[in-house]
């Protein structure tokens, strides 16, 4: 496989993966503010807005993956407990998504100007992925230090988003290891 053909599967990757991002961080907020979320469809076209807006019109594939966004979201909806309330961690989904959707587009084209905010986004999303799973680890450690001498049940473990993106994400790194290969921005 060429090169090109490595870096642009990646970035439509990404984008998926920027929307899904996008939803999670949206999700998150409301659900601070509102213990359930009637308005999941208005969500999943929210997320999906910047991915669709780089088209001229749809086609079926759109509508497949609007389809499918929403199929996801209601099937994350329905268990509910997958996700919190947390405002700062649907704030850093909703940066990273958005530096994501700001860099695809030069990414895409094979332009360094591009690339830095794809790259940066990317990396805000595994590092914040990286700091659920020590929080979580944290918790757990906590958890049997405090029952050490007692009879306690096992520990529940709750999957955030953001574990379910650190999983994710590593793939869209493609154009990371293959920067190399980008060009300047020609003037005009």
């Amino acid at each position: 496989m060429k090169v090109e053909d490595g870096v642009k599967l990646s970035v439509i990757y990404a984008s998926f993966l920027s929307a899904l991002t996008l939803y999670f961080g949206i999700y998150e907020i409301l659900k601070y503010f509102i213990s359930s979320i009637p308005y999941l469809f208005l969500i999943t076209l929210t997320a999906l807005y910047p991915l669709l807006s780089l088209r001229k019109k749809l086609n079926s594939l759109d509508i497949f993956l609007i389809i499918l966004a929403f199929l996801g979201a209601l099937g994350i909806a329905i268990s509910d407990t997958y996700i919190p309330g947390d405002v700062m961690g649907g704030f850093v989904l909703i940066l990273s998504s958005s530096l994501i959707f700001a860099g695809l587009k030069d990414t895409y084209s094979m332009l360094y100007s591009g690339l830095s905010f794809y790259i940066v986004g990317l990396f805000l999303l595994l590092g914040d992925a990286v700091i659920e799973v020590t929080i979580i680890l944290a918790e757990v450690t906590d958890y049997y230090i405090n029952c050490i001498g007692e009879s306690c049940a096992g520990y529940v473990f709750l999957l955030r988003p953001e574990i379910i993106l650190l999983i994710l994400t590593p793939f869209a790194l493609y154009p990371f290891f293959k920067r190399t290969h980008f060009r300047r921005r020609e003037n005009d």
